[in-house]
């Protein structure tokens, strides 16, 4: 097969996968929300009962249009858009966490950024949309701990950003569902668009206390 064939078979490959893909994360909350309407229309309930019918299709709906956004999200991972600009990514990180420490803080969680100036080749809105959902997703694996990110240089080409959680009680106790859905959309979302600008995102470490995620990204060549 001449490699303009295998380039065509495989873009046809991923986009089946895509659709299937869209297809799975859909199919729960749309069901979900057809149940409630269903159940709602088929008896006689009192007002608290409607109430509380109402209230669940509205998180059903709620859920969908998440989904909606993250598949939306997700299809433009890939694409690193213009990266004609380095990114001061030193700036960007203590904005967002100016941003996201009331949310932190709330939970009973600390944010805290280390990193000395430095530019790196990106696109800054796709690097924000990618922090900023690896950092719920991060958060939501343990509400009540802290998050360290700090970032440095690996080699003349590329930045590190180690992100460390240090846990206040154990994942198990956190009450989060990593196996949600919209979780594993968030993370996805991130590793895709770290891999589009030249860089990746992987676990490295993951213990009760403690979850180590490394970040890289290629330095800016002006």
């Amino acid at each position: 097969m001449s490699p303009v064939a295998e380039s065509a078979t495989q873009e046809i490959a991923d986009k089946r996968s895509f659709v299937s893909d869209v297809f799975h994360k859909l199919s729960q909350p749309l069901t979900a929300l057809h149940c409630s309407l269903e159940l709602s229309l088929a008896r006689d309930e009192t007002a608290d009962e409607y109430r509380a019918s109402m209230e669940a299709t509205l998180q059903n709906a709620q859920r969908l249009l998440q989904s909606l956004l993250l598949m939306r999200e997700l299809s433009d991972a890939d694409d690193p858009g213009d990266i004609s600009r380095p990114v001061a990514l030193h700036k960007l990180l203590l904005d967002l966490r100016e941003d996201l420490l009331p949310v932190f803080e709330s939970a009973g969680a600390d944010f805290d950024v280390a990193c000395n100036p430095v530019q790196v080749q990106g696109n800054e809105a796709k690097l924000v949309r990618a922090f900023f959902y690896l950092l719920e997703y991060v958060q939501r694996s343990s509400p009540r701990s802290n998050i360290n990110v700090c970032v440095q240089q690996k080699n003349r080409q590329q930045v590190e950003i180690r992100i460390t959680l240090f846990s206040a009680v154990p994942a198990a106790d956190s009450g989060a569902d990593l196996c949600d859905p919209a979780s594993a959309g968030e993370l996805e979302i991130a590793r895709r668009t770290f891999r589009a600008l030249g860089g990746d995102l992987m676990l490295v470490e993951s213990a009760a206390e403690q979850s180590v995620w490394i970040a890289t990204l290629a330095l800016s060549i002006e």
